[in-house]
């Protein structure tokens, strides 16, 4: 059966732990949290957790971490099986840190390095010809390039989760039609931290929806040659993991029901903002009812203004 929306990233299991400054100048780690993770695995959960229909392109291994990201990824209603199982090599892993006071966190991922020399046979990327969305990340770009050309031809979209536009991402970012990084990207990728000519860049190399995340500030996007900024909804953050998968794997989700791009940042912003609410990545994914009923409950929240000189009007 066919999907409407696919995410292609391989998942992780994330090990995380809430950490406190203690006034002798220790540190002390709450209890700790084994959690799957990972940028489109966690989008992908996202979608399905919202009532969409996903299926997750990527790889772990035959361990007990694979086995673990595979049963967290179909309980939730993820599709994989286009997850291959890769014998003998290490699943991937994250080791977190979340401060007690800001929910900010600190990673440390494990074997993300490892994979197969010809992973690019692992996948069809012809499935797409079937889905209305797809989220690509930067695990394997040449099968991202060839499922996008499938998906554009019958109309679909793709949202692209990424950290750079050049390197092994460079050809892929002309094939993607939102482009959605964090404001760390920026200075990087323009010499400055300059938002609007990040935006305006990312347009140019064919992103007609781009996009840049700030954290409890919001995010920045273009819709039509016009900055704008949508601020972030309000809430107690305990562990900012996963609040940019989330947002990704929602505006996925938008855009596949076809929902304008000021209506999918708004509702993305709102999913990322419960998402913080818990520790773990995914332990705060809301399901479609939850949001609409923070959405209708916080309606002056949220809302996007025009950026006309660096100043919102």
């Amino acid at each position: 059966m066919a999907n409407d929306m696919i995410g292609i990233g391989s998942g992780c299991i994330d090990h995380l732990s809430i950490v406190r400054r203690t006034p002798d100048g220790w540190e002390e780690c709450g209890p700790p949290l084994a959690q799957g993770g990972g940028l489109a695995a966690t989008g992908a959960t996202a979608i399905s957790r919202l009532g969409g229909s996903v299926e997750l392109w990527g790889i772990v291994g035959d361990d007990y971490h694979g086995q673990m990201i595979r049963t967290e990824l179909e309980r939730d209603g993820v599709d994989i099986s286009q997850l291959r199982v890769v014998p003998g090599m290490r699943s991937f892993s994250s080791y977190i840190e979340v401060d007690a006071d800001t929910g900010e966190r600190t990673i440390y991922g494990s074997g993300f390095r490892g994979r197969p020399d010809d992973l690019e046979t692992y996948f069809d990327p012809a499935r797409a010809k079937h889905a209305k969305a797809m989220l690509v990340t930067s695990f394997v770009p040449s099968v991202a390039i060839e499922a996008a050309q499938y998906l554009h031809a019958v109309g679909g979209l793709v949202v692209a989760d990424l950290f750079q536009v050049d390197g092994p991402v460079a050809e892929m970012v002309h094939h993607v039609d939102a482009i959605i990084m964090p404001e760390f990207s920026v200075e990087p990728m323009v010499g400055s931290f300059d938002i609007p000519a990040a935006l305006r860049k990312l347009a140019d190399l064919g992103s007609s929806m781009p996009a840049i995340t700030v954290g409890p500030e919001g995010c920045y996007y273009l819709a039509e040659g016009v900055v704008y900024h949508c601020p972030a909804f309000k809430v107690r953050a305990v562990d900012t993991t996963g609040c940019g998968d989330s947002f990704h794997g929602a505006f996925t989700y938008c855009l596949a029901q076809r929902w304008n791009q000021h209506e999918a940042i708004r509702f993305s912003s709102a999913v990322a903002a419960l998402k913080a609410t818990k520790l773990g990545g995914r332990s705060g994914l809301p399901t479609l009812p939850a949001v609409r009923e923070f959405m209708e409950s916080r309606p002056d929240e949220a809302r996007a203004r025009r950026l006309d000189n660096g100043v919102a009007v």
